[in-house]
């Protein structure tokens, strides 16, 4: 990636709207199945990573349960790669919520990392969890060097629709592989989103 091309995609991210309001309304998570009562926001959805494959990583987003304006943004990736970073790192890891035994109902995991950070789960690669392509090549052709540039962009593009994160302290966490994404993911960034 050209660091013209970086400034450009941090410029868009510097700008803020009243669409990034709106996007966030539309990716607001009122409650989910099955769900207990809880104090704190929760938001999913698709940020396109490649207009032109089609290419759309997807996000769950939980706030932190306790002032979360003051709390940092982490970052989670589950490794393989190929692991749901919602199907196991928020379901039965670090996530706010477990399911219960026979699949009817959440309850609240008294050890979510939630209650110390914002925690933004990532179904990446494209082809993982939810995220997808409407290219079926791109799922041969992946690679880490290609999965940080797209994660690169999620970010970016996430940031501008969530832009009061944009000046958290931000980390990066996940398990296994991910320790590899990671370090690519770096190389693209240099740790330095604005």
């Amino acid at each position: 990636m050209t660091s013209s091309y970086l400034i450009v995609l941090l410029l868009v991210i510097s700008s803020t709207s009243t669409s990034s309001t709106r996007e966030q309304e539309e990716d607001r998570i009122k409650e989910l199945p099955g769900q207990p009562k809880v104090g704190f926001s929760q938001f999913s959805g698709y940020v396109t990573v490649n207009e032109s494959h089609g290419r759309s990583l997807f996000y769950w987003l939980t706030e932190s349960s306790s002032s979360p304006k003051n709390k940092p943004l982490l970052l989670w990736l589950n490794g393989g790669p190929g692991c749901s970073s919602i199907g196991y790192g928020a379901s039965e890891e670090i996530g706010p919520f477990r399911i219960n035994k026979t699949g009817s109902s959440l309850y609240l995991n008294s050890f979510s990392w939630n209650t110390e950070a914002n925690i933004l789960f990532l179904e990446s690669p494209v082809g993982v969890g939810f995220s997808y392509t409407n290219t079926s090549s791109d799922l041969k052709d992946s690679g880490d060097d290609r999965t940080a540039q797209e994660n690169l962009i999620f970010l970016i593009k996430w940031m501008s629709r969530f832009p009061q994160y944009q000046y958290r302290d931000f980390y990066i966490a996940g398990e296994s592989y991910a320790g590899m994404s990671h370090i690519h993911i770096l190389k693209h960034f240099k740790f330095h989103l604005v």
